[in-house]
């Protein structure tokens, strides 16, 4: 725009000259001024449109803390004349703050972002300056090319216990023990040759008659979970707390997946505006939660806790554990934790939670 106004009034001084001094001369440089600025501008619009450009991010996870890598590519299509430099708008949001940051890039199109929070990361590339070569002229073109990268907490874990009860916990289940056989007949675990004080209804005939000797089915064990975390942050935070309170989360589930306790992660989702929940059994489970989870808004004003219990209310656990906004941990009505914010990785790993 300054560019613009600048070429404008040039224009305008040389023709003012040529009025007052009567010279032809400076008029038809004044028309010359003219028409290389139609033709420079002419000449851009042009090339912007065989021109599309791409934001690249190589990795769709990062640590809290990492740098981003973002690219700027051009793609042109047919042959064109050389254009000058281009400068690129990029815009960058938090799913914690929930406001943009905008930031030019030079000609090299690359940007390092080092994300400091967790949640999820949407970077947009809003509009590109495309310079002529001599660098006096540029156009202004809209892209608006997003690209989105998931920035995973740093996971305290903390001492859990699991006791007899929940270790114990028999229930229905679609995922099932693969190393401990059980009572339910609708899977089978595993075949074995027949024992003394083996049922006959355990017998498989059909495997019996092939392997001309008595085979034994051994049922499977549902993989019941009797635990049950609710994230819960119904109250106002600042993103400091917000950010704590996803560690918090994030670091209990993990610690409990990691004593071999499969376990849901309950939460309200602003997308579904229902309350959701994700199973977790293992590494892989638990990153899928933390996926999910990391994209959706925290929702401050509803008691998920209630609302699970409502939705699942005919559903048979041993505990129900919520965290909540301010940091504590709750099961059932008891308070079993309470992290401060300061030495939050400490005060984490001196935690004890008694399941």
């Amino acid at each position: 725009m300054i560019n613009l106004i600048v070429e404008i009034l040039t224009i305008m001084i040389t023709f003012y000259i040529s009025v007052i001094y009567g010279n032809t001369a400076i008029a038809f440089i004044g028309f010359a001024e003219v028409l290389f600025c139609i033709s420079e501008y002419i000449w851009l619009i042009i090339s912007s449109w065989k021109k599309q450009y791409m934001i690249k991010i190589p990795i769709a996870a990062a640590d809290q803390g990492e740098d981003i890598g973002v690219t700027i590519e051009e793609q042109t299509y047919r042959k064109r004349g050389y254009t000058g430099k281009c400068r690129y708008k990029i815009k960058v949001k938090n799913s914690l703050e929930g406001r943009w940051q905008a930031k030019w890039l030079d000609a090299s199109g690359s940007y390092l972002y080092q994300a400091q929070l967790p949640g999820t990361y949407e970077f947009c590339l809003e509009k590109v300056k495309i310079y002529d070569c001599s660098g006096l002229f540029y156009i202004v073109k809209k892209v608006n090319k997003s690209k989105s990268v998931e920035v995973i907490p740093e996971i305290y874990s903390m001492p859990v216990v699991i006791t007899g009860t929940v270790r114990n916990f028999f229930g229905d289940a679609d995922v099932y023990d693969d190393i401990r056989p059980g009572h339910d007949s609708s899977e089978i675990f595993d075949v074995r040759s027949f024992r003394k004080g083996d049922k006959i209804q355990s017998i498989h005939w059909k495997l019996s008659a092939k392997a001309d000797e008595l085979i034994v089915k051994e049922n499977s064990l549902p993989k019941a979970c009797a635990v049950t975390v609710i994230a819960n942050p119904a109250g106002h935070m600042n993103i400091r707390q917000k950010e704590k309170f996803i560690q918090l989360v994030a670091g209990l589930s993990f610690s409990i997946m990691d004593q071999k306790c499969s376990h849901y992660v309950a939460w309200y989702s602003m997308q579904k505006q229902d309350i959701v929940r994700a199973r977790v059994d293992d590494e892989e489970s638990f990153y899928i939660f933390l996926s999910y989870f990391l994209k959706d808004k925290l929702a401050e004003k509803t008691d998920a806790g209630s609302l699970y219990m409502e939705k699942y209310r005919m559903e048979h656990i041993v505990h129900l554990v919520v965290v909540n906004s301010d940091l504590t941990i709750k099961r059932g009505q008891d308070v079993i934790g309470k992290p401060k914010e300061q030495n939050f990785k400490k005060e984490m790993e001196n935690l004890e939670i008694i399941l």
